[in-house]
């Protein structure tokens, strides 16, 4: 059980969560960002994997190598202030960028939002430890529904090598979203990472930090 925990903490680990909305926002409504397919967002996919993925951690990594940090799990809410702070220049570096390139409002309310969510998270990191993993899965969920709801995209279109489509409905992938949060929360309460008021704090910092950048955006 602990190596699945693992397992989906590593796949849906905070860090990643702002590349899975972009490719849900891609898959959705390419047309929006200027392209065809999603295989033609290479550039915007590499800008995002670079700011919101590579550099933080190696940042994370530098920050361990120094001895700012005992271990990448980060423990204490000590070790999390460094990590929380170089993230959030690059993520508002990456949220900057958005707003100037001629991107539809959807993709700057997931920066945003995320960006609200990981201040928010640093925030509170000084009074209690909030669940990162949950923040992010809960931002997911409500990025989502807001692709849905409130951007009117229907369907998704995913696709493989050899030129394979698939055509989903988006309400699988908020059913699938809302599916993969309980995993994942589960799985940081069974790795007891957390308790779970910090679980359930991280889903509900999440979810507001993107329903807070919809009513600034809009």
């Amino acid at each position: 059980m602990k190596a699945a925990a693992n397992f989906f903490s590593i796949l849906f680990h905070p860090l990643l969560i702002l590349t899975y909305m972009t490719l849900v926002l891609l898959w959705t409504n390419p047309f929006s960002f200027g392209y065809r397919h999603v295989a033609e967002a290479g550039i915007l996919l590499i800008i995002v994997v670079m700011t919101t993925i590579t550099l933080p951690a190696i940042a994370v990594i530098m920050m361990k190598m120094l001895g700012w940090i005992q271990s990448f799990r980060m423990e204490t809410r000590h070790e999390r202030i460094g990590p929380y702070i170089v993230a959030g220049i690059l993520y508002l570096s990456l949220y900057l960028h958005v707003s100037k390139a001629d991107f539809p409002t959807s993709i700057r309310v997931a920066s945003l939002g995320v960006l609200i969510v990981l201040w928010a998270c640093f925030l509170l990191n000084n009074f209690i430890k909030v669940s990162a993993h949950a923040a992010g899965m809960g931002g997911l969920v409500a990025m989502v529904a807001l692709t849905k709801l409130k951007f009117g995209y229907d369907e998704a279109q995913i696709g493989f090598p050899a030129g394979v489509n698939l055509v989903l409905s988006i309400d699988y992938l908020l059913y699938g979203a809302i599916l993969l949060t309980g995993i994942v929360c589960s799985s940081r309460l069974l790795l007891k990472a957390h308790d779970s008021r910090e679980v359930y704090l991280g889903v509900i910092v999440g979810m507001l930090g993107i329903m807070m950048a919809y009513v600034i955006l809009h």
